[in-house]
């Protein structure tokens, strides 16, 4: 029911931002045929609209904080909404390039009341390739297509050709006439404008490639990396190991719903969660390789690095675990006595509160590493404690269930099948504090 809510708050913020798109484009559309006639009473419409693209921003933004606040997105659907929130801000800049053309439109049309500019400035084959861009962003957005986006991207020079020839036109066009300086710098404004537009395109397209791969393509270039290296050195390593371990959790969390699901043999809502388990998994995944991958080679840590990564293998173990039991739970159906399910999900519940305790621990850890505040390190050492004895707990009650199960069980394969099922659920208690350990490690020298 919860994924249900999400998806359908989902479609209300995709269908927010379509209805502001189609609203930006008539504007840049306007914008264009009024440059193009000078045609003051078109531009004036143009500029009547920006009140109404603001409000479309606004709800937006309002909308994609609630839908955080409330359904606590994760992994595609977090990237989606923090996408949704830039492309507003990048299509209500957009409508302000269209603005400005349009008041420089007036201007133009006023100038050319008294005096007619001995030559012509040709910008309307620059503008269509700008309006080009910006709608097959728009429609790389509405069809998640990766290839539109980079094609978007790669666009973007071709424009800014334009840019450059036009101004060039107009500055020749300016020189040893003084009455065309003024309606030249209108032109070149307005040139200026609509490679604007071309850049908020791009930066839209690059936004779909965030969501869908989770990649930002301006960080392929040389001078963007550098910078990231810098921000990586400012970067608080163990914020990163905190959101892993959130992403972790969430993972594992997902499971009760998806043996639920297993048991009530409703395999298309197992299917469902299965792959938004995997796509959590994933992120996680992908988190744990930029912090290995990623961090520079001079940044000082309070912990051996070999300690950060072993600790961090460990957390990750966790999430594959889930992706483990998803995979046993999909090779075949096999009936679990009712009594028994009970227990199992009993042991799982009791297996995942071990994980519940790991945010905790990496923030008084790094409180203790950074700051040396023997009080962080008693709270972590206690927490540590906690998530042993919750490992126990874990580890007793499992073998209860063992024991039913060879009380309960006589068929051969349902026996190693649910046996290992168990088995399984006791392994994510035990990478839990083979988690705790391994942190306990680093604070105790």
């Amino acid at each position: 029911m919860a994924r249900i809510a999400l998806e359908k708050e989902l479609q209300i913020l995709k269908n927010l931002l379509l209805d502001m798109a189609k609203i930006v484009d008539e504007m840049v559309n306007g914008a264009i045929l009024a440059i193009d006639k000078l045609n003051p009473e078109l531009a004036k419409r143009v500029i009547e609209f920006d009140d109404q693209v603001d409000y479309y921003e606004n709800m937006v933004s309002q909308t994609a904080l609630e839908i955080i606040a409330l359904q606590q997105p994760v992994a595609k659907d977090l990237r989606f909404i923090i996408t949704a929130i830039d492309i507003a801000k990048n299509l209500e800049r957009i409508a302000d390039q269209s603005v400005n053309i349009a008041f420089r439109v007036l201007d133009i049309y006023n100038i050319r009341e008294k005096s007619i500019p001995q030559c012509k400035v040709t910008i309307i084959e620059m503008a269509n390739e700008a309006l080009y861009m910006l709608q097959s962003a728009i429609n790389a957005f509405v069809t998640e297509s990766v290839q539109k986006a980079y094609s978007v991207i790669e666009y973007d020079d071709i424009v800014d050709r334009f840019q450059r020839d036009n101004i060039e036109q107009i500055k020749d066009c300016m020189k040893g006439n003084a009455e065309l300086i003024e309606i030249g710098i209108d032109y070149i404004i307005v040139v200026q404008n609509l490679e604007r537009v071309g850049d908020l395109a791009t930066n839209i397209a690059e936004g779909v490639i965030f969501t869908v791969e989770g990649k930002i393509p301006k960080l392929e270039s040389e001078k963007i990396k550098e910078l990231k290296e810098m921000v990586l050195k400012e970067l608080p390593v163990f914020d990163l190991l905190k959101k892993h371990a959130h992403l972790v959790l969430e993972c594992v969390e997902r499971l009760s719903l998806a043996l639920e699901a297993y048991n009530t043999k409703n395999f298309t809502r197992l299917e469902e969660i299965a792959k938004h388990i995997i796509e959590i998994e994933k992120e996680a995944d992908q988190m744990k390789r930029n912090i290995r991958g990623h961090l520079p080679k001079g940044i000082i840590l309070p912990v051996e690095r070999f300690e950060l990564f072993l600790y961090l293998k460990e957390q990750d173990a966790i999430a594959d675990v889930a992706e483990e039991i998803l995979n046993w739970l999909s090779f075949k159906y096999l009936e679990i006595p009712k009594s028994l399910f009970k227990e199992i999900e009993t042991l799982l519940n009791k297996s995942i509160e071990s994980l519940k305790y790991l945010e905790a621990l990496i923030d008084y850890s790094a409180d203790f590493l950074i700051t040396k505040n023997e009080n962080s390190r008693n709270q972590a050492k206690e927490i540590v404690r906690t998530i042993r004895y919750s490992q126990y707990l874990a580890e007793e009650f499992g073998n209860k269930v063992k024991k039913e199960i060879f009380s309960k069980i006589e068929d051969p394969l349902t026996l190693f099948y649910i046996l290992k099922l168990v088995d399984l659920i006791l392994s994510i208690p035990h990478h839990a504090e083979n988690t705790a350990d391994l942190m306990r490690a680093m604070i105790a020298k």
